[in-house]
């Protein structure tokens, strides 16, 4: 009777998990037969979700629009134009109540949703917009503080603070390594050699600012600021166009010392004792039109370097370069007068037989102590100004007579020369080999006839 109840109740037991299994399965088919018929096709929800997309995608454009005015140089032209446009876009929509907030709740509300909704059916394109949600969601946050901060502060005051970090970075700055600077130059050096010729003008113990004429698309100023800095030890901060701080490459030029060249970070640098490097001709003369004479200063009327020389008392050194112009050929002007008046940008080409030698001049200081600062004197900003213009002309001319009576000036005669001298070097070792080689011979054969010779007359000796 016991194994009779134990075999009834183990079957009992059986024969409810079995019903529980299938009661369960039957359970989920119907459960996802009836979320089969209740849910909307995929199509259906791409074009319920549309206006949710255009307005993620609407939000991310202005988001970047305000990162770029935010985080844009301010030595940048568009700074202003950028921040002005972000003050009076947003300042309206900061002015409606809770409207902010209502933004963010509504990215929140959006990302959850979303999430949600991919959790359950796997839908990768509801993810997607869950994700990008969230995205917006923590980019709004943080520009909206920014933008609050700004519409409080003001675009004027905002750029002077801006202008005032700038400055103090200006300050800091520490010069790059040495070496780092002339790996950097390595590639370039045995195609553009450099021929220095005035660096032991240049004193020792004070700061400068450095005078000079800026060639055909720039190519000869890191070669100056090199040999500068490894020849002297002198590091210069060069003052760039307002424009390169707009472009890519306006990070990299802060990265080698390059500051803005406006009178403000002029004046930062000079009371700092900086050497200072400065181009009057500027975008002029790296952007020359092909009908323009080589080497032709482009300085205008500018006044604004002597003014600062004169302000602090600087030393003005001329300096000159030679070289770049005459191994470049324009073959075509493309127009940009609308970023600037009668301003193109020229095509240039070269070839192996153009490429030469660099020169540069380093004049004698010009002082500036005896004008007392008094840098509003027209005639006092005159005079230096032409001194420095002078100086630098004349100098070219004297680098052009160098550069036509050089005999390695081509960089296929210096392969030339560079050849002939190693040719010249393996016919001396040669020849002095060989001729050591020959008195070797000769006093072998000395000391096999003096031992003969005494054989000889040992023989002789036993002999008699």
């Amino acid at each position: 009777t016991f194994q009779e109840s134990r075999f009834h109740n183990s079957t009992t037991k059986t024969f409810d998990r079995l019903k529980y299994q299938q009661a369960r399965s039957r359970f989920k088919t119907n459960s996802a037969e009836k979320y089969q018929s209740i849910s909307p096709p995929k199509t259906t929800t791409i074009m319920l979700l549309t206006p949710v997309d255009v307005s993620l995608c609407f939000h991310n454009i202005f988001n970047a629009f305000v990162l770029f005015a935010h985080l844009h140089p301010v030595e940048s032209p568009i700074k202003k134009v950028s921040l002005k446009t972000v003050h009076d876009v947003v300042s309206p929509v900061h002015s409606i109540p809770y409207l902010p907030s209502s933004i963010l709740a509504a990215c929140v509300i959006t990302a959850a949703i979303s999430g949600r909704y991919a959790y359950e059916t796997g839908d990768t394109l509801m993810l997607v917009r869950a994700i990008v949600a969230a995205y917006t969601f923590a980019c709004t946050s943080i520009f909206i503080k920014l933008s609050d901060t700004m519409i409080k502060l003001g675009v004027k005051r905002t750029l002077d603070i801006e202008r005032e970090v700038s400055q103090e970075e200006i300050v800091k700055f520490v010069p790059p390594n040495k070496t780092l600077c002339d790996t950097l130059i390595a590639p370039m050096k045995p195609f553009l050699r450099v021929d220095s010729t005035g660096l032991d003008r240049i004193p020792d113990d004070s700061s400068h600012l450095y005078v000079m004429n800026h060639s055909l698309l720039g190519v000869e100023m890191p070669f100056f600021l090199n040999t500068l800095y490894q020849e002297k030890g002198v590091f210069v901060r060069g003052l760039a166009d307002h424009i390169h701080f707009a472009t890519p490459n306006g990070p990299f030029l802060r990265a080698f010392g390059a500051v803005d060249g406006t009178r403000a970070n002029v004046d930062v640098l000079m009371k700092a004792k900086q050497d200072v490097l400065v181009y009057p001709g500027g975008s002029r003369e790296v952007l020359k039109h092909s009908s323009t004479p080589r080497y032709e200063l482009l300085w205008k009327e500018r006044l604004g370097f002597a003014r600062l020389a004169i302000k602090h008392g600087y030393p003005i050194i001329p300096c000159a370069a030679v070289g770049t112009e005459d191994m470049l050929d324009i073959v075509m002007d493309i127009p940009v007068g609308f970023a600037r008046d009668n301003l193109s940008v020229p095509i240039a080409v070269t070839s192996p037989n153009k490429i030469q030698k660099i020169y540069f001049w380093f004049g004698e200081p010009i002082p500036t102590e005896q004008y007392n600062g008094d840098c509003d004197n027209d005639d006092f900003a005159r005079e230096v100004r032409d001194k420095c213009k002078a100086s630098v002309s004349a100098s070219i001319k004297e680098l052009q007579e160098k550069q036509r009576n050089d005999p390695d000036r081509y960089l296929m005669d210096q392969y030339a020369s560079t050849l002939k001298r190693a040719y010249s070097r393996a016919c001396e070792s040669f020849y002095s080999e060989a001729a050591d080689a020959s008195d070797a011979s000769n006093t072998c054969m000395d000391q096999n006839e003096g031992s003969k010779s005494i054989k000889e007359n040992g023989i002789k000796a036993k002999t008699n």
